[in-house]
């Protein structure tokens, strides 16, 4: 099957085979397959292609060179694409033009049973992207062919304009009307057009001004006199005829031509409102879709009385909205001295039912609200549909806040709106997938998704993603587009509207990833500019908290200088170390709010942190780093883990204090993330810098019990656990944990009678945590492990209990791994498997590697309990090689000994040699990979 062919001649010569677009690397290229498609099937003389490569005179060796350029492009097309026959080249196979689409597109609009001949002409017009052939050097040789071309564009804008006018849509037709005759003063219809249009939204006036200007210029600068068309229209103004008005045998349509994509229920909520309210206004972000969602509810409401839509966007004063109504609703010439503009609207509204929709009100808002008010006061049956991105104010106004689109609607708009512009566009479930990133990196805005489906033609959608995650920029209008339509410009048309301090605080807030509205002041000095940011769109509030949209986000970035950037995030920091304070406090009392207080700033947290290593601000990195990090104890949180790590490269030079506090928030997250040597290392230094009267010393000593205990170092866990115990400065709930901790490696280091010792000895320091904290509970769990297996699994359940309502989740991981091995060694493999299964998948997305490699042992003393010893091999033995795997204790190390006894007897030697094998070549993950396939057959 061959390949298709779109060739676009209609700009830059561009090439899609298949849908893809094929680079052409050399101009002779383009020049050869330039000639072959506008040869339109037909043969294209070698004198044809000499004259369009060489317009001067061909070189001596032309044909030599011809058949090289066609043979390269062969490689291009294909080669049975070029046919070469008697008298020349011709392109062969399934080859489509876009000068073809346009002459299908035109003949569709001349159907006399076309329903939108204004749409299809106005879609053939988009394909023109620029001068045809405008990336060739010299294209003299084509003056025929850009000529014609020329022509057909003006037939074409000829007929957009009066399909649009026979439709009723002079109004929207006039700005590009008056564009048209700017660009091309002497073009007598679109002179013709242009009047009939402004007659036709009620400026007769200057309908005539637009005639005679165009007699004198003919006159002035050509010594001619206008045709007779124009003469005629001339006539007919004067006396002004009836038909020259708009058809009204056609019902309006406002909304454009293509599909409206979800929104139901707002449409459901805007109709409801519109029959309860006299009043309603949809408030949003702009590029949100306030404009469409009218419009598509105007052309469904299809209600008694007439509809009238004025597009405030084209005002610019405030005094101008009354006369721009009056236009909108027909309103033939001056209104007079005596009588204003919004006292004829009423008196031409009367009490008739009617619909007037004010859409963009925002930049006129005050003029817009004394407009609806007074003839709302003055018309009974009138009922006011604005879109705004603020309210009007108005009595007895009801609001509608629209948002963005649900996340199944965005990509369901994207892919609507990628393949009309390309035939061969698939919605395929991978596809669907990056447009639904790139919409999430968009905020859902239906304007931002549908330009950013504009693109996907260009560079479909993966490169498209990649370049968004760099900015907006690709999302700007190309040349000759509407810059209005970029989603930059929406933004900043707001942000102009906003007083000074209100343009401030957006800058800030910028910086942040949402903020409750108690952190607002350390950005501003008062609410009052967030309340206005709010009322603008340019803030949403979700619950109790507030947010720029990343859109938004990105804009007000842009207004910032270094300076700038720098002083809000300064502000952030001064904000995070409070909050920091806050949890750490919470969490020294165990309070169970301390997890859902973390989780709710966790992003800024990260964020701020690394702002500040990355800035060098490590006084700021330290303090706050070094106050959050016990709290990860309890609630491991990659990121922000991964961030602390990341204070080790504080500088050698820097202050002793500030160096100590840095490394003691490495020093934790190290330990965090399982490299216990490293932790040790780090942490060791850090307790020496750190001076003694510093609130955080206790963090590094109790990092360091935690640390000793993994790396097998029993009299240094005693030790630090007595100082952290005696030390008032250490809060009870920490030193209890400490005191738990040295319990615990009594017992795995097989000393139990000291263990039931210590813990009795320190009973009324346990005794205030113990319902607050499940580390007790285990505690008494592991005690019992070996004597009362029953008792040590209500232990371990109770621990896990009460670490999951407190939020904590390292402890909770801890206590299943517990109770999962009381259940193997009770025989329970059913349970034990599926509680290993279920631990291994919690413990990878934790990133809980030493505790995950403690479940790997148990998933191997289980799986050679039932059969599957080449698996439990493989684990244990990659165990053994992984620095990350804690250290085994004695008491361990002979049930570890015991399974490998039983391994080599059943696989032999040949067999763990193989298994040794296979542990080298597998990571992490696979090993846990293979642990879970494995235990999914246990039974």
């Amino acid at each position: 099957m061959t390949a298709r062919l779109e060739i676009s001649l209609l700009g830059p010569v561009t090439l899609r085979r298949d849908g893809a677009e094929v680079p052409l690397a050399s101009v002779p290229q383009r020049v050869v397959l330039a000639r072959l498609a506008l040869s339109a099937g037909r043969l294209a003389s070698p004198a044809a292609l000499f004259e369009a490569l060489w317009p001067d005179e061909p070189p001596r060796n032309a044909t030599g060179n011809l058949h090289t350029y066609v043979s390269r492009l062969r490689q291009v097309l294909g080669s049975d694409r070029i046919v070469r026959e008697p008298g020349g080249y011709r392109l062969a196979g399934d080859v489509s033009l876009d000068i073809d689409r346009v002459s299908e597109l035109l003949a569709a609009a001349r159907r006399p049973d076309e329903p939108d001949p204004a749409g299809r002409l106005g879609a053939a017009l988009a394909l023109w992207r620029g001068e045809p052939l405008s990336d060739l050097p010299d294209p003299a040789a084509f003056a025929p062919d850009l000529a014609r071309l020329a022509a057909w564009r003006r037939q074409l804008e000829s007929e957009w304009f009066t399909a649009r006018l026979a439709a009723g849509g002079a109004a929207e037709a006039l700005p590009d009307l008056e564009r048209a005759a700017a660009a091309d003063p002497l073009r007598e219809d679109v002179q013709v057009l242009l009047a009939t249009a402004l007659y036709q939204v009620g400026r007769g006036a200057d309908a005539l001004s637009a005639v005679a200007a165009y007699r004198r210029r003919l006159a002035d600068e050509h010594g001619l006199d206008p045709g007779p068309l124009l003469s005629e229209l001339a006539g007919r103004l004067l006396r002004e005829d009836p038909t020259l008005r708009p058809p009204a045998s056609r019902r309006r349509t406002f909304a454009p031509g293509d599909r409206f994509v979800g929104r139901g229920d707002e449409l459901a909520a805007t109709e409801a409102a519109l029959a309860a309210h006299r009043a309603v206004t949809l408030v949003g972000p702009g590029g949100v879709g306030k404009t469409r969602l009218s419009l598509e509810l105007v052309d469904r409401l299809g209600g008694p009385g007439p509809v009238t839509v004025v597009e405030l966007h084209q005002v610019s004063r405030p005094d101008d909205v009354a006369v721009a109504v009056a236009t909108a609703v027909g309103l033939q010439g001056s209104t007079g001295a005596v009588q204003r503009p919004v006292e004829a609207v009423a008196d031409l509204i009367g009490s008739s039912p009617t619909l007037l929709v004010l859409d963009n009100c925002e930049h006129v808002r005050p003029a817009a609200r004394d407009v609806a008010a007074e003839l709302l006061a003055r018309c009974p049956e009138l009922r006011v549909l604005a879109t705004s991105r603020q309210r009007l104010s108005l009595a007895g106004e009801k609001v509608l806040r629209l948002g963005p689109l649900p996340g199944a609607d965005q990509v369901e708009l994207f892919c609507d709106r990628a393949a009309l512009l390309r035939d061969d566009f698939a919605a395929t479930a991978s596809v669907r997938a990056v447009a639904a990133q790139i919409c999430a990196t968009l905020d859902g805005l239906p304007l931002a998704v549908e330009l950013a489906a504009s693109r996907e033609a260009v560079f479909g959608v993966t490169q498209l993603l990649e370049r968004l995650t760099l900015g907006l920029e690709v999302l700007e209008p190309v040349r000759d587009a509407d810059r209005a339509s970029a989603v930059t410009a929406t933004v900043e048309w707001s942000y102009r509207l906003l007083d000074p301090d209100a343009q401030l605080l957006f800058d800030r807030l910028s910086v942040c990833q949402g903020l409750p509205l108690e952190a607002v002041g350390y950005f501003a000095s008062g609410p009052a500019a967030l309340a206005e940011l709010v009322e603008a769109s340019l803030v949403v509030r979700d619950g109790d908290r507030y947010r720029l949209l990343e859109t938004m986000r990105r804009v007000g970035n842009s207004h910032l200088d270094v300076g700038g950037v720098r002083a809000a995030q300064e502000m952030r920091v001064a904000w995070m170390t409070a909050y920091a304070d806050r949890f750490h406090a919470l969490q020294h009392s165990r309070a169970p709010s301390a997890a859902g207080v973390l989780q709710a700033e966790l992003v800024n947290l990260r964020d701020v942190l690394g702002w500040t290593v990355d800035s060098g601000c490590w006084a700021a990195a330290g303090r706050l780093g070094a106050t959050v990090a016990f709290g990860l104890i309890d609630h491991p949180e990659l990121g922000l883990i991964a961030q602390l790590a990341r204070l080790a490269g504080v500088p050698d030079d820097v202050e002793p204090a500030v160096r100590g506090r840095c490394l003691l928030a490495a020093g934790a997250a190290y330990w965090l993330q399982g490299d216990v040597r490293t932790a040790e290392r780090v942490l060791t230094e850090a307790f020496e810098l750190v001076p003694d009267d510093d609130p955080q010393r206790w963090v590094a000593r109790y990092f360091l019990v935690v640390t000793h205990m993994f790396a097998g170092a029993p009299d240094a866990v005693h030790a630090d656990a007595r100082a952290l115990v005696a030390d008032p400065a250490t809060p009870r709930g920490a030193a209890a944990g400490a005191l738990c901790c040295s319990v615990l490696t009594h017992i795995f280091t097989g000393q139990l009678s000291a263990a039931e010792s210590l813990l009795a000895s320190e009973a009324d320091l346990v005794g205030q945590i113990e319902d607050r904290d499940g580390i007790v509970a285990y505690t008494r769990g592991e005690l019992a492990a070996a004597s009362d297996p029953a008792r040590a699994l209500a232990e371990f359940t109770r621990s896990y209990e009460l670490s999951d309502g407190q939020g904590h989740r390292y402890m909770r991981e801890v206590a299943l791994i517990g109770r999962t091995a009381v259940l193997i060694r009770l025989g329970r493999s059913a349970e034990a498997a599926s509680s290993c299964r279920r631990s291994l998948s919690s413990l990878r997305s934790s990133g809980m590697w030493p505790q995950l490699w403690t479940m790997l042992r148990l998933s191997a003393e289980l799986l050679v309990s039932s059969g599957s010893a080449e698996v439990a091999a493989v684990l244990l033995a990659a165990g053994e090689r992984d620095p990350l795997a804690p250290a085994v204790h004695p008491p361990e190390q002979r049930r570890h000994d015991e399974l490998w006894s039983v391994i080599a007897a059943g696989l032999g030697v040949d067999g763990v040699a193989a298994a040794r094998a296979a542990a080298a070549r597998i990571d992490r993950p696979g090993a846990v990979d293979q642990a879970i396939k494995a235990l999914a057959s246990v039974e």
